[in-house]
């Protein structure tokens, strides 16, 4: 199976881990079911972004990914 890395930053993965948690206790108040995704975005070789949308689209920047394994 071929996998694709991402890297994030520290500030990036805090975000997406602080937005999945708050959303989720939002979803078990309001007994609704969420899910989420990651958009992955490539200008030109070497430019990429990152998107993550639960509740809302959060910009997480830029990052660096590659297809390993």
């Amino acid at each position: 199976m071929k996998k694709i890395e991402i890297t994030l930053s520290d500030e990036q993965y805090a975000t997406i881990k602080n937005e999945i948690e708050q959303c989720s206790m939002i979803n078990v108040e309001e007994a609704v079911m969420t899910g989420f995704s990651f958009t992955v975005s490539n200008g030109f070789a070497g430019f990429s972004w990152m998107e993550f949308e639960m509740h809302k689209k959060i910009d997480l920047g830029d990052v660096s990914w590659k297809f390993v394994g």
